[in-house]
């Protein structure tokens, strides 16, 4: 995974359990972005850059979790045909790069351990790695993106032999 491209982070959730838990590695899917009242969450998510990769961050009991780095595979434009009515409607097609081990929950990354700080978990938009917010905790996208690459390698190569 070539962590340069390593550009969002986007707030999932599921509210049966894990989202998008039935995706490993090299599997595409549908991302979705919540439907607002406005326009600007389709322009949003059609504006996201093809090659970009997004961590996925979820609630689950309580806390937040790493759950997914997944890779936008069309351009917007593409996508946007596609689009549906609806809540769930607009998406984005995705390839996953790297998933937690849902069996294992206690070892999946959880966001405030990894991120540092709160990033504004509010809707569904994907955020920039670059946002003020933390980039006050990491300085510089450099930072940020070391310490993701260790901590998804390290839980990629670790998981099989931790979970209890």
């Amino acid at each position: 995974m070539d962590f340069d491209r390593l550009e969002y982070i986007k707030n999932v959730n599921d509210d049966n359990g894990w989202a998008y838990s039935n995706y490993l590695v090299a599997s595409y899917f549908r991302l979705n972005f919540k439907r607002s009242d406005t326009q600007d969450v389709l322009a949003h998510a059609l504006s996201l850059p093809k090659g970009s990769l997004i961590i996925l961050s979820q609630s689950y009991h309580g806390e937040r979790y790493l759950t997914h780095v997944v890779e936008l595979v069309n351009e917007g434009s593409e996508d946007e045909p596609q689009q549906e009515e609806g809540t769930w409607g607009i998406f984005r097609w995705v390839k996953v790069h790297w998933v937690a081990d849902f069996n294992c929950p206690d070892n999946i990354p959880l966001d405030k351990d990894v991120m540092q700080v709160k990033w504004g978990w509010y809707d569904t938009k994907a955020k920039l790695l670059t946002s003020p917010g933390l980039m006050s905790q990491w300085k510089t996208i450099e930072n940020l993106r070391d310490t993701l690459q260790r901590v998804f390698n390290v839980e990629t190569a670790l998981s099989p032999f931790l979970c209890n």
